[in-house]
Parts: C-alpha cells; sequence; structure tokens
C-alpha cells in the first residue's frame, strides 16, 4: 500500500552493529487492517525498579553485552509478547531516540516491522495490556494529560494515556508517513 512505500522510503535501512551506542532497542509493529495501518501498543506492569512502569510502550528493553541490537529487538519482544519480529517484513529503523531520564540516559533504537496477520500475543510478566489502533485514531487521540503533575502531550487511546518516549516515537512515525512521497518506491530488505 502507498503508506507503506512512503514510509519504507523515510526510513533508515542500518541495522546491527552501526548502533553501537544504543542500549536498548523497541519494535514498531504494524498491520495492514481494513485499509487502515495499525500499530501494536503495550502496557508496562507497575513496578517501582522499571523506570516506564505502568506506561504504554513499544515491546523491547536493553540490550546485552556482546548482543548486536536487532537480536536485542527480537529478543525482547519475544520474551514480553511472544510476538517472533523475525517473521516479520522489516521495514526500517527511526533515528536513535534518547529517553529523558535524569541521571542515566537511555540511547533506544525503533525498528518498523509490517506483519501479515496479528500475531498470537501470551504477556509476560512485565506487561499487563496489549492492544492494536489504527494510526488515524492514534492521531485523532492527540491532546494533553496531567502526568507526574505537569501537563504533557499524549495519545489518548483505548482508555489509556501514551505519552513521554512512546509518544515521542509514535510521533515521528506519524511525521515520516505524512512527508511529502511523491515517487516513493518499496525497498526490500532481510531483517
Amino acid at each position: 500500500m502507498y503508506f507503506i512505500d512512503r514510509l519504507t522510503q523515510n526510513l533508515k535501512r542500518s541495522v546491527g552493529l552501526a548502533y553501537t551506542d544504543a542500549g536498548a532497542a523497541v519494535a514498531i509493529i504494524l498491520k495492514i487492517e481494513d485499509e487502515d495501518l495499525l500499530v501494536f501498543l503495550v502496557k508496562r506492569a507497575v513496578n517501582p525498579s522499571d523506570p516506564w512502569s505502568g506506561n504504554m510502550a513499544l515491546p523491547g528493553g536493553r540490550r546485552h553485552r556482546g548482543e548486536d541490537i536487532a537480536e536485542t529487538v527480537v529478543r525482547e519482544t519475544r520474551e514480553e509478547t511472544g510476538i517472533d519480529v523475525s517473521k516479520y517484513r522489516f521495514i526500517g529503523n527511526l533515528d536513535v531516540q534518547t529517553s529523558g531520564r535524569a541521571g542515566s540516559p537511555l540511547r533506544i533504537l525503533p525498528f518498523v516491522f509490517l506483519c501479515d496477520e496479528k500475531p498470537e500475543v501470551t504477556l509476560n510478566s512485565e506487561l499487563t495490556l496489549w492492544f492494536w489502533v489504527s494510526l488515524d485514531d492514534l492521531n485523532r487521540g492527540r491532546g494533553k494529560a496531567s502526568m507526574g503533575g505537569s501537563e504533557v502531550a499524549a495519545y489518548l487511546v483505548n482508555g489509556e494515556v501514551v505519552w513521554g518516549l512512546t509518544f515521542r516515537i509514535l510521533g515521528t512515525l506519524l511525521n515520516l508517513l505524512e512527508e511529502n512521497a511523491s515517487g516513493a518506491t518499496s525497498k526490500t530488505s532481510d531483517f
């Protein structure tokens, strides 16, 4: 579809060891359904040792020592959700994002995948909820929310607040889809 061609044209195609400074990776899992582009979101369990405790998020996590960052996104997504993203079409990467954590910011590489079916989901104890949301609904839900005593930009969807790092990553994805892509062609690559 046209929006996948547009997205593919605008994403980076570098993976693996090219991003040796990324300490974590997340998976943006997309699915086309009824002419809509859906994204898969999860909710983190409440855990005092998790800086993103209770937040809506994208599946993923920290890189293990000696692990390629592409291996990280596959391993973490499988551990958290039971989804094996290595079976899906790798579309590309967004730019590395830096978490806003005070004192120890984390560099996170978002990977974008397109799946041809909604995968079976089995959440581990780190997550409590998952759902698919269309990018149109996500964009329509853009607003403000009170988080931690401050008003922040957020997507308000399915009764949940998507803010912070996940908000920024999804905003970047939406911006890439909106960019003028006249003459877009699809690129292919093995993950």
